[in-house]
């Protein structure tokens, strides 16, 4: 999550939705006071959601409402293919020692968990793995009652245009997105998902499936 307390803004920043791009393209201006930490127990975390965002907010007396909240979602079963694809080049990535990667500590246990989530396991066992390991993209603009508390929930598919609406609410000059981490196409999800993984994912996505008319 990105905050900052000048422009009162805050960016939800919910995993393969394309945050890389917003930090990528916001930070270097100066106007962000708080960057999410990539750490699970962090008080700001990367990937927190809007109601952990909240109550981190309180503690130092602020309120989640005065900010204009934002985040992106994406096609459900294109983000976990996403992830699908992205933890197979990173396993590989491992394996050769690529060197494109500084391979410290946390690279390194990023590296054994991606080797071992496809060693011994087929396609199918793994992209299960990869949509019940993961949280639902509504469980990050909303709260524990379920109710929404993001301001702009934006379309990924749209994210140049939406990022045009966000740069006009915050006040600032309208900005060309960098596009970060963008993975290449080299795989057709058709061929990942069974049956029984597209219903598995209409279950457990159903709020942002109905909100955005997503369809795999």
């Amino acid at each position: 999550m990105l905050i900052s307390h000048k422009n009162k803004f805050i960016t939800i920043d919910i995993p393969k939705t394309g945050s890389r791009s917003l930090r990528e393209t916001l930070y270097p201006l100066g106007i962000v006071d708080v960057v999410g930490e990539p750490i699970l127990n962090a008080k700001f975390y990367q990937h927190g959601t809007a109601d952990q965002c909240a109550q981190s907010l309180l503690q130092d007396g602020n309120k989640f409402s005065d900010y204009f909240s934002f985040c992106l979602v994406r096609n459900p079963w294109d983000r976990y293919f996403s992830f699908f694809k992205y933890f197979k080049t990173y396993a590989q990535k491992f394996e050769d020692k690529d060197p494109s990667i500084k391979w410290g500590a946390a690279e390194i246990n990023q590296g054994e968990y991606c080797v071992s989530l496809f060693k011994d396991h087929t396609n199918e066992q793994v992209m299960r793995s990869i949509i019940i390991n993961h949280q639902a993209q509504s469980d990050f603009f909303t709260n524990q009652s379920g109710e929404v508390i993001v301001n702009h929930i934006a379309s990924f598919e749209n994210i140049n245009e939406e990022f045009e609406i966000f740069c006009k609410q915050i006040g600032i000059q309208s900005l060309n997105l960098k596009h970060g981490n963008k993975s290449k196409n080299f795989l057709d999800k058709k061929h990942f998902f069974t049956n029984e993984l597209i219903d598995l994912v209409a279950d457990k996505e159903e709020v942002v499936i109905k909100l955005k008319g997503y369809k795999f």
